[in-house]
């Protein structure tokens, strides 16, 4: 119990400490403005402004999720040290995994957070938008776009265990290329496989085939986020494979994270 405590008290502080940073609310913003401008963009297209406001909404809730998830996390650890408060913490009786787990929680909740918020938003506009209030029709938006949101969730919960990591041991602006550059990698990673066939080379191919599938499949996630906005809907097997295949990920990455934090000195 003393320890679910500690991990709950060390969430409930990032939590508060995120939420409060200003940049967060500019990031908010600008998703706010980006998916009015995809209301204007969306009307250019006839019979299908909707669904390219809810594309064009979508896609701004994941960059800024992407954003708020990377700089927030790569700050977590350095945060602390500067501010010498991790010392603090570690004179008391918490462990590394603790405090690990703890950070990623708290960050967690605040990405939850700002998806869900600018999710309404952009379910509100859409709405709006269609001029159809019926609770059915609406109810139905509410739905389709939570799935879509999920989908975008399941990825930031990766990306934010990545952020995690990476600020365990190097510096900020270190960790965020790290986490940006792995994170664009894992969109492009069926153009490596590509890049190897085109290439001729056969050691190169074996290279650029082993970084595929040590790189996070977020093309994958993607392209079910596409299915879902034209109608497709994946099968269960499909979702829970995806959600085993992100959590698998972040449960390394958060082990790795922890192991680092405990072989640090900071007593």
């Amino acid at each position: 119990m003393k320890q679910i405590n500690a991990v709950k008290a060390i969430a409930l502080n990032t939590f508060r400490e995120t939420v409060r940073d200003r940049i967060l609310y500019a990031l908010i913003f600008f998703a706010l403005v980006v998916t009015v401008l995809g209301i204007i963009l969306g009307s250019l297209s006839v019979g299908q402004d909707i669904r390219i406001l809810k594309d064009i909404g979508l896609a701004t809730i994941s960059v800024i999720g992407g954003i708020i998830a990377v700089f927030a996390g790569t700050n977590l650890v350095y945060k602390e040290l500067e501010r010498r408060t991790i010392y603090i913490i570690f004179t008391k009786p918490v462990s590394g995994w603790q405090f690990v787990l703890g950070k990623y929680i708290g960050l967690c909740l605040c990405v939850f957070v700002m998806v869900a918020a600018m999710g309404a938003f952009l379910t509100l506009i859409i709405t709006i938008s269609t001029g159809n209030y019926a609770l059915p029709v609406v109810a139905h938006q509410i739905i389709e776009v939570g799935q879509e949101l999920s989908l975008i969730y399941l990825e930031l919960l990766f990306v934010t265990a990545l952020a995690t990591f990476f600020s365990t041991f190097s510096t900020p602006v270190m960790s965020v290329l790290f986490t940006l550059s792995i994170w664009l990698a894992g969109h492009l990673g069926k153009s490596l496989l590509e890049l190897g066939k085109l290439s001729q080379n056969q050691t190169l191919e074996q290279f650029l085939t082993v970084v595929f599938y040590c790189l996070p499949d977020f093309a994958g996630l993607t392209q079910i986020r596409g299915h879902l906005l034209y109608g497709i809907h994946p099968g269960l097997e499909v979702m829970l494979y995806l959600i085993t295949y992100v959590l698998a990920y972040v449960l390394m990455l958060l082990v790795l994270a922890a192991i680092v934090t405990e072989r640090k000195e900071f007593t």
